[in-house]
């Protein structure tokens, strides 16, 4: 078990996309560094039994208006957050740009970029304005190479990392913003539905230098870091997480 050290007792943390294989590891080591942890996501319930069900909010992050809903739940528990992790991401259609109408470009694009923006305008007006104030944002290592029937995704997450610099700087000092750029992270997402992996996994690892597939559990100690003391000199900064698939 991936242990990271982040002492939260009495923060306060919001996790959107929180059903993700990453968000349920956060949310577990979170909760066991004494966070209060407030989760959101598309789904009826959220799947770690660690999250209080009156602490998990229905919603979608496309939508403004749903998150502000949200919000005013939130404030009903505590007036201020600490930390804001977006963890949106989804490709709903594998299709070559020349297969792609803007449509399906848009529908896959909003799920990562738009539920990013939406949420940094909503809740960043609750972070504490001090040094432990910190947004997380995932981006993905796909943001920095091309491949192939990944367009709308890779260049959500490639908008995300421009996006975030742009409010480390209008947030600075209060606020903290970095990114997290993964490689393959053993999750759903790296799986189709008949359970074989939409790349060739044994190439894969052999082509990372440090032979694996991470972890949800080393990407979220990743998130931890960033939103602890410990990265208190660091903001719009993109992490990589790749096992050195891509030295940046």
């Amino acid at each position: 078990m991936i242990k990271a050290q982040y002492q939260a007792k009495d923060c306060h943390v919001v996790i959107v996309g929180c059903n993700s294989g990453i968000g349920q590891t956060l949310i577990q080591a979170l909760v066991e560094s004494g966070a209060k942890v407030y989760g959101i996501d598309i789904q009826d319930n959220c799947s770690p039994l660690v999250l209080s069900p009156d602490l998990y909010f229905k919603a979608n992050p496309m939508k403004i208006k749903e998150l502000q809903q949200v919000r005013d739940k939130i404030k009903t528990y505590t007036p201020y957050i600490n930390g804001l992790v977006n963890l949106s991401g989804a490709i709903k259609q594998f299709k070559s740009i020349a297969n792609l109408d803007i449509e399906d470009w848009n529908e896959t694009y909003d799920i990562s970029f738009q539920s990013c923006f939406n949420s940094c305008k909503i809740f960043g007006a609750l972070l504490q304005s001090n040094k432990t104030a910190s947004i997380v944002n995932m981006s993905s290592g796909l943001a920095f190479i091309g491949q192939k029937n990944y367009g709308p995704y890779s260049a959500s997450k490639a908008s995300i990392i421009s996006f975030s610099k742009t409010l480390a700087v209008e947030l600075a000092p209060e606020i903290r913003v970095n990114t997290v750029a993964p490689g393959a992270v053993n999750t759903n997402f790296i799986y189709k539905e008949d359970g074989s992996t939409r790349f060739d996994k044994e190439l894969y690892t052999k082509m990372v230098p440090l032979g694996t597939i991470a972890k949800p559990e080393e990407i979220s100690a990743v998130i931890l870091f960033l939103l602890s003391d410990g990265a208190s000199h660091m903001t719009g900064q993109c992490l990589h997480a790749n096992g050195g698939a891509g030295m940046h």
